[in-house]
């Protein structure tokens, strides 16, 4: 996910701002044209793939993060009342999609049933929180009360006033502990910038122009006690380099950790830097665009130190990162700290996205795969709806050859995948692919039911009427089937194959007459 840097001048179409005025890099009007980018609907930045979302949204990365939180929320100390102040809270800053919160309170419910919890997801767009709580994919965890939603501007972080319960969550709130998760969020977020010449500190400030901004080089401004132990320690060890310093995201541990009396874990997932040696050799920070939006580089090995210099733990994968860093900070008492440390890690090994997302293209070659094979991966990625639609031409190639046990496997994956399913606004009609597999497996009664789906939401699509058809031949439904097929041909009069289709069905029913 990440790309090579870009000047960050390119990032501004115009920026206005009087003289040639230098400013913190936190405080430059940069940040208005990003607020400006994300204050839009999902399907605009997301759903046309503006902005990456498929590392952070999948059932893969739901599964490890449960995990993560459940064996914290094992390790901590969590009051055994029926109050709503102690029962566990986890929030989510920028939502995004909504996909991630669907996917992680399900794999969080199955892992641990009966576990009373409040999800939170949270937005500064107040439109499209409230379009969370209207998607008709929430509304079964809404009434389990395993899910609420917030407007929180994560940019200045303040009380949850939550949708569906109608509390207020602020500091001191909460006695039980907290979860923050994270994705993609702290590099589009503000920071700061530093620079290590010959043993010195300074600041990069930025000059902006209508069209263009360049960084200066001047003495630092006042800098918190905690960040300012880290910059000299990445003093006396680099030098000749650019810090970013994350205030944002430092921001947002802070209001986390703030809102309960026990302790608290954010689980953070960006690209980034690791280790103070991935550091070196940047004269100046870049910027990666998404749309006409950007994002950098989050200092890991910064927020690690800045959590530990304010006595928590800072937690980060093991290994090298190729696409995602994910590290996990804990504010607050914690039972044996050594253990969840290498118990997290481990589980950055073994399930971690970065690890499955690296080995996600050689998925994507299905064509050599064989039957087996796929459905193993599918198992692995937890049944993931975006690997079923790049193995969908071929699984229809080889089920219809394949035996009975193996059917009932797919038929049964199948199921976990639509459950899986949270729309977002992509072109993708997953009922339709649901419905050619369970057709090519002759489960036409199955095929039917999602084949009526993708009618009714495709009324104008040859293709689902066409599958329609299939399907109703199959169940000896035949004058359904020619209404379908005479459908899809009316939609789509040169479609060979319902012509075909067509011509067979009037053979069947005069031989039924």
């Amino acid at each position: 996910m990440t790309g090579a840097g870009k000047s960050i001048e390119s990032v501004l179409d115009a920026v206005q701002a009087p003289g040639r005025t230098a400013l913190r890099l936190s405080a430059s009007p940069l940040w208005d044209r990003q607020r400006a980018f994300y204050d839009r609907g999902a399907p605009e930045i997301w759903g046309g793939g503006d902005v990456p979302h498929g590392i952070t949204g999948n059932p893969r990365i739901a599964n490890t993060y449960a995990r993560i939180a459940l064996e914290f929320l094992r390790t901590s100390a969590v009051p055994d009342t029926a109050d709503a102040e102690d029962v566990p809270h986890l929030v989510e800053f920028g939502g995004g999609t909504g996909r991630f919160a669907y996917l992680f309170v399900r794999q969080l419910r199955a892992l641990a049933p009966g576990l009373r919890f409040t999800y939170v997801v949270t937005d500064f767009a107040a439109e499209r929180v409230s379009a969370w709580a209207a998607h008709p994919s929430y509304g079964p965890l809404i009434e389990e009360g395993l899910i609420d939603f917030a407007v929180l501007d994560a940019d200045r972080p303040g009380p949850l006033e939550l949708l569906v319960s109608g509390r207020t969550i602020g500091p001191g709130s909460l006695r039980a502990p907290v979860i923050g998760i994270a994705n993609y969020v702290f590099d589009t977020l503000r920071h700061d910038c530093f620079a290590i010449h010959g043993g010195d500190l300074l600041e990069l400030k930025v000059a902006a122009e209508e069209e263009s901004i360049e960084w200066e080089t001047g003495p630092c401004e006042p800098i918190g006690a905690d960040l300012a132990a880290v910059l000299d320690h990445y003093r006396e060890w680099l030098d000749d380099t650019a810090v970013l310093a994350p205030v944002g995201g430092m921001r947002c541990l802070e209001f986390l950790a703030g809102l309960t009396a026990g302790s608290s874990l954010a689980i953070v997932a960006d690209k980034g830097h690791r280790t103070r040696a991935e550091l070196c050799s940047s004269a100046t920070p870049a910027v990666v665009f998404h749309g006409s939006a950007f994002s950098l580089m989050v200092n890991f090995d910064l927020l690690a130190r800045w959590v530990r210099r304010r006595g928590g733990v800072g937690i980060l994968p093991a290994e090298p990162a190729n696409s995602l860093v994910v590290g996990a900070f804990v504010q607050g008492p914690m039972a044996e700290p050594e253990r969840f440390t290498a118990w997290v890690q481990d589980q950055l090994v073994d399930t971690g996205p970065d690890n499955t997302f690296s080995l996600r293209p050689l998925l994507g070659t299905a064509a050599s795969l064989s039957l087996e094979a796929m459905l193993a991966s599918l198992r692995l990625s937890r049944c993931d709806p975006t690997l079923l639609i790049e193995f969908l031409p071929a699984l229809l190639d080889v089920l219809p050859g394949a035996p009975e046990v193996t059917k009932l496997e797919l038929q049964r994956i199948l199921g976990q995948v639509w459950d899986n399913y949270f729309p977002i606004g992509e072109p993708i009609d997953l009922a339709l692919c649901l419905g050619l597999l369970l057709s090519a497996i002759q489960r036409f009664a199955e095929a039917i039911e999602f084949l009526e789906l993708s009618v009714k939401e495709h009324p104008d699509s040859a293709p689902a009427a066409f599958s329609m058809a299939i399907a109703r031949r199959g169940m000896r439904d035949l004058r359904a089937a020619r209404e379908s097929v005479e459908r899809a041909l009316q939609l789509e009069p040169g479609f060979s194959e319902a012509r075909s289709l067509r011509a067979m069905l009037a053979e069947e029913l005069a031989g039924a007459c």
